[in-house]
């Protein structure tokens, strides 16, 4: 005999094996409605995140040239490493919707 009755109840709530089983959830793309402004609000700026950094790329590109050009090491220090950085920036933004993917399949059990 158990002298905690909080203890000895929640041995009666425990889950056990087979209950967590049959314990199926998914999510419900359809249960608000306005789930498909979200998504295509979301879109938008991943769309405007990929043109603003490929500008910046383009922009950083340009810019490491002409310090190459004009024989400015310290602005080829620093435009080299922000092409570098944006770079490595655009493809994870590229990449971010498989990246959503990946993790939104994985088991948590």
């Amino acid at each position: 005999m158990s002298i905690h009755p909080i203890i000895d109840a929640a041995k009666h709530l425990a889950l056990e094996d087979p209950d967590l089983e049959k314990l199926k959830v998914a999510p419900n793309y359809e249960f608000f409605p306005f789930i498909d402004l979200v998504q295509k609000i979301v879109g938008g700026l991943w769309a405007l995140g990929l043109y603003v950094a490929v500008g910046a790329w383009i922009v950083s590109a340009l810019v490491w040239i002409a310090s190459k050009a004009i024989h400015n090491s310290q602005m080829q220090q620093y435009s080299g490493i922000v092409f570098v950085w944006i770079a490595l920036g655009t493809m994870v933004l590229g990449s971010s919707m498989a990246i959503v993917k990946y993790f939104a399949v994985q088991p948590l059990f």
